[in-house]
């Protein structure tokens, strides 16, 4: 049925004569071109408006579209330009028009004037070029393209809003990414790689560290998915895989040195759990466990992975029948059901779960050990009521036992927020315990720490740490390392302990506890220099050096300069202490980072003079120690910000810029160098650097930099 739209309208003048009205092309129906003999468009055909408004330019094939196609704004200027290869679009561009149109463009900054879309196949967009009235290439936000480094694709292009560059295929009419994707940062070192299938799903993934070292990668597959960690080395971290149906089958983690840490093996059958096998350190198997019936039968293995530790049963989510548990002559829980321990078919938990069980059957039982005696005295608070069943089960003959009760005082004190009476009369307790044969000294502290720890601010808690100090110090001798270790880590929370701990770092034969001591004793507030002075003469590098950073961090500038020499040494000879020194519980970090912030702490011209060797070694350390390295000679170099710097101070902006490890970690780094006010980014800190070079006073033109207000 005819219709005014469809009608054809009056002849516009300047439309040609042999144009013909046609209705397919909606909005430009005057058309003017030939057809071959079955009646398809062949040859060039010109288009106007219905007002006779020149709309495009085109080449047929047989039918088919082919060759140069332009389409104008009604201003007459250029909409668009496309090359067509037998009904498939090719390369094409749109432009923006002065006035309105009718033209679609694609959305993009106003002052950005054209957009190209290159095709190898004519089925995806491999990149798009934005560029500004002039012709001048820019970025879809109209802004200047930064430099592309050599490392970033000719074909990728610039996202402003995610600060990178990306190179990648989208599917016409889809827009899904398809195909590999690649993503720089600014600078060119790539961040992300995907392989897309072709419905646009990632099948792969890769993500690199800010340094260019592979963090993870993701697999996908019909049979699940694979996640890997990595270590900035390259080397394996951690690793999961998931069946198709999302559940976790293989589980495993690695040291920085190839061994292994822990591996989770599950195998599933008719939709229900069949084997789950778990192995700790260095493969070592810890738990087994397989489907007999409605259950899951569990062997849990003691430390050697041979001997079995506990057998049972799991059931619904439970542990259920009877355990037997080895060792100590053996014995049995029966009817564990009843207690209704909730547990995942796992060995992780377990030990806590039947230390529980046989806590419950083991308490009506208890003895008092002399100890203590008067504990039941004490005005337990009702919520605190079964504190004193816990304290005589800390002194148990059973590991279990004693673990568990540890652990649920532990848990109770933490819990109690910033004050807690039950803390201060719970931390006089554990410390008698110490001096029983039964007790577990090194978990005993741990919990004594933590308690003062978490009651800092509440005085009775604290002055029970205070009132306890003789009984832990009294139990140092004769114990084992761990023991001594945490002992004087108390020593913080102590009144005074400076006589003992002065007697440990002078006469104790352990170097490592001399210097564990050492450390302790500076971070009292009651700390006097002169009783670690003597320290840096130790017979023992590791100890000499670890006085030399004690002193150097907490005395800064007033350090005297014997402890500079003391770090020359350190940084001179620190492959001879590196492993020991990493093994201190009160170190994390490389020993050369620690020698970097003491060394900077002090920052005096003697202190200055070691930049060149400090430099020297920068790299020498991983990317988390790198920080605190970093930290430690941007210290040493300006200060606080006060003039004078330090004369090398270019050399040590430079050797950050230009350190692969200190940049691993972008939020880290930027956050070091806010603290100087200095760029962020390693692009703009070269940029810099090569300002100073040129400068005649560097001194002066870093100075006014870091006084500038924050952008």
């Amino acid at each position: 049925m005819g219709q005014p739209d469809n009608s054809t309208p009056p002849h516009p003048p300047g439309v040609p004569a042999d144009a013909r009205w046609d209705v397919k092309d909606g909005g430009f129906e005057w058309s003017s071109g030939a057809c071959d003999s079955e009646g398809r468009r062949h040859g060039a055909f010109r288009r106007w408006t219905r007002a006779g408004v020149p709309y495009g330019e085109m080449n047929f094939e047989h039918g088919k579209r082919h060759g140069k196609t332009i389409t104008y704004h009604p201003d007459g200027t250029v909409a668009s330009e496309a090359d067509w290869a037998f009904g498939v679009i090719m390369d094409s561009a749109l432009f923006r028009s002065d006035g309105p149109s009718p033209e679609a463009f694609t959305a993009a900054a106003p002052n950005v004037w054209s957009v190209r879309y290159y095709t190898r196949d004519g089925k995806t967009n491999y990149t798009i070029r934005y560029f500004t009235r002039d012709g001048a290439e820019c970025g879809p936000d109209g802004n200047p393209l930064p430099r592309r480094p050599a490392a970033v694709a000719a074909t990728a292009r610039w996202f402003p809003d995610m600060d990178r560059w990306v190179d990648g295929e989208i599917e016409r009419g889809t827009s899904a990414q398809v195909g590999p994707w690649r993503w720089w940062s600014r600078d060119g070192v790539l961040r992300r790689e995907e392989l897309r299938d072709v419905h646009g799903e990632a099948i792969t993934i890769a993500e690199y560290r800010p340094a260019g070292s592979l963090e993870k990668t993701i697999t996908r597959g019909v049979e699940g998915e694979q996640r890997d960690h990595f270590y900035e080395d390259g080397s394996l971290s951690c690793r999961r895989r998931d069946d198709a149906n999302g559940r976790e089958i293989y589980q495993a983690s690695w040291r920085n040195d190839g061994c292994p840490e822990e591996e989770i093996v599950r195998t599933y059958e008719h939709g229900e759990l069949a084997t789950v096998t778990e192995r700790r350190d260095n493969g070592v198997l810890a738990f087994e466990a397989r489907r007999e019936a409605d259950a899951m039968a569990c062997l849990l293995y003691a430390a050697d992975g041979k001997t079995v530790a506990a057998s049972g049963n799991m059931r619904d989510g439970k542990l259920a029948g009877t355990w037997r548990l080895f060792g100590g002559g053996g014995r049995a829980i029966v009817d564990i059901h009843t207690l209704g321990i909730e547990h995942a078919v796992t060995g992780q938990g377990l030990q806590w779960c039947l230390g529980y069980a046989l806590y419950r059957r083991e308490e009506p039982s208890f003895p008092t050990p002399p100890e203590l005696a008067g504990v039941d005295d004490e005005p337990w608070t009702k919520p605190r009521a079964e504190i004193p069943r816990l304290l005589r089960g800390t002194l148990s003959s059973d590991e279990l036992v004693r673990g568990y009760a540890l652990g649920e005082i532990s848990r109770e004190l933490e819990h109690d927020g910033a004050t807690s009476p039950a803390a201060a009369r719970v931390i006089p307790w554990l410390a008698r315990t110490l001096s029983n044969a039964h007790a577990d000294r090194e978990l005993i502290l741990t919990a004594i720490e933590r308690a003062g720890l978490v009651h800092a601010d509440d005085r009775a808690s604290i002055e029970a740490v205070h009132a306890a100090w003789p009984l832990i110090f009294g139990v140092f001798k004769g114990a084992s390392q761990p023991v001594r270790t945490r002992i004087l880590a108390l020593a913080k929370l102590s009144p005074d302990p400076t006589a003992s701990l002065l007697e440990v770092a002078q006469r104790e034969p352990d170097p490592a506890m001399r210097a564990c001591a050492i450390d302790s004793m500076t971070r009292l507030d009651s700390f006097r220099l002169a009783d670690v002075l003597p320290c840096l003469a130790d017979r023992d590098l590791l100890v000499r050096v670890a006085a030399a950073i004690a002193i150097g961090c907490t005395k800064g500038p007033e350090a005297p300069r014997d402890v500079i020499s003391a770090l020359a040494e350190g940084i001179r000879n620190w492959r001879d202490i590196a492993n020991r020194f990493a093994e201190l519980p009160y170190i994390e970090g490389h020993v050369l980072a620690h020698l970097a912030l003491a060394t900077g702490s002090i920052r005096t011209p003697d202190a200055r003079s070691l930049a060149q060797i400090l430099c020297a070694a920068f790299d020498e350390v991983d990317g988390r120690s790198a920080i605190t390295y970093g930290q430690g000679m941007l210290s040493l170099a300006f200060g606080r910000g006060e003039r004078p710097f330090a004369k090398r101070f270019i050399e040590i902006l430079d050797t950050i810029a230009r350190s692969k490890k200190f940049w691993s970690s972008n939020d880290s780094a930027h956050a070091v160098l806010d603290k100087w006010h200095l760029p962020r980014e390693r692009t703009a800190l070269v940029a810099l650097i090569a300002e100073l070079h040129a400068s005649n006073d560097p001194d002066g033109l870093v100075y006014a930099r870091m006084r500038e207000p924050a952008a």
